[in-house]
């Protein structure tokens, strides 16, 4: 299965039901999550975090514990209007609009209508309501509070976040804490376990980048001589010689062994540079002619030398700080990006200033 750089679940959230359980884990945003991770790379604790999503221009404040109240966004424009420019989050303007305005305008029998009117400006992206009133009845709203009067405050609960664990069971986590803890856990592992398959990967490509450089260095001083010899017989000077058989081969050869992945092989045919015993050197016998140079086997020892070095000084949070460092540029040019193409469209930019259309990033 798939791990990612991140808990995606915490960044997407997750919502659904199945037999006799549910789930409910809202969004969170991607830096508080990033930082909460080279936090704890520096070994730190986690913030605590706070439910927060895209572009959303209201606010979400803490009730307590895994509860949460998230407002919308009303304003007062003058002693009879006000607007409405956010709405609480999965709130549509439809259904705003005929469960709460509408009723509002008309009234009904035990309750007489609040407002006198009411305009929409939306965008694709931005709410917008302009709604008047009389001054008094403006008044009164005040005093209640406007939130309260036109219902632009929903509650938010995070005591249902059950999801699946790493090992496949069912498991209901207290906080989003506990969901990033295990996380981190599970992924760091894992960055050990590739620093195991980058060494032993880079060990093979080593070992095969020094039998290169040595069979240069001995073609070049003559010590090794293939021209106008059958392959079977250079085979045997190799083997004699002590050079390896292709060493990455070999080591991806164990690798399949050890996962116990018993891949079909086609046998009909025959490599006419594997000896009976299993010796493969296509790797020496197949390089180009211009790899007969100075200048290539010097790089090749150094290229011998220092990837598998690099790999050896790391531990396995370094790996991921690597990784973490490569996201946040990834994700900071995402952004610049947007605005560059924003800046190089005027139109688009003056319609976006107009209508207040981009409020956050993630």
């Amino acid at each position: 299965w798939y791990i990612p750089i991140i808990p995606m679940v915490l960044i997407n959230g997750a919502e659904g039901i199945g037999t006799g359980w549910s789930c409910k884990v809202p969004n969170y945003d991607i830096r508080e999550v990033v930082n909460n991770i080279c936090r704890m790379l520096d070994g730190d604790e986690p913030l605590t975090m706070i439910p927060s999503y895209k572009n959303f221009k209201g606010t979400i404040d803490e009730l307590g514990q895994n509860h949460f109240l998230i407002n919308g966004e009303i304003s007062v424009l003058n002693s009879t209007t006000i607007e409405i420019s956010e709405l609480p989050v999965r709130t549509w303007t439809q259904t705003y609009k005929e469960q709460v305005l509408e009723p509002m305008l008309m009234g009904t029998e035990k309750t007489p209508s609040l407002i006198t009117d009411y305009k929409e400006y939306h965008t694709d992206t931005t709410v917008k309501f302009i709604i008047t009133m009389s001054e008094q009845k403006l008044v009164e709203a005040e005093a209640i509070g406007l939130h309260k009067i036109f219902k632009l405050q929903s509650p938010l609960s995070c005591n249902n976040m059950v999801l699946f664990d790493h090992v496949g069971c069912l498991k209901k986590y207290e906080t989003a804490e506990d969901i990033l803890d295990e996380f981190y856990q599970v992924r760091l592992r894992y960055y050990g376990l590739r620093k195991e398959w980058l060494t032993g990967m880079l060990g093979a490509e080593s070992a095969k980048l020094n039998n290169q450089a040595r069979f240069i260095l001995e073609k070049i001083e003559g010590k090794i001589v293939i021209e106008n010899k059958p392959k079977k017989e250079l085979i045997q000077v190799l083997i004699e010689r002590g050079y390896d058989s292709d060493p990455v081969k070999a080591w991806k050869e164990s690798q399949q062994k050890d996962m116990d992945e018993n891949a079909e092989e086609d046998t009909d045919k025959e490599n006419e540079s594997t000896a009976a015993n299993g010796a493969d050197f296509n790797y020496l016998l197949n390089m180009p002619l211009w790899y007969l140079t100075k200048e290539k086997k010097d790089e090749m020892c150094k290229q011998r030398d220092n990837k598998l070095e690099n790999v050896k000084q790391k531990d396995p949070t370094e790996l991921w700080r690597e990784d973490m460092a490569a996201f946040i540029e990834e994700l900071d040019v995402g952004k610049l990006g947007f605005w560059g193409q924003i800046q190089s469209n005027s139109s688009l930019s003056e319609t976006l200033l107009i209508n207040s259309s981009v409020s956050s990033f993630g």
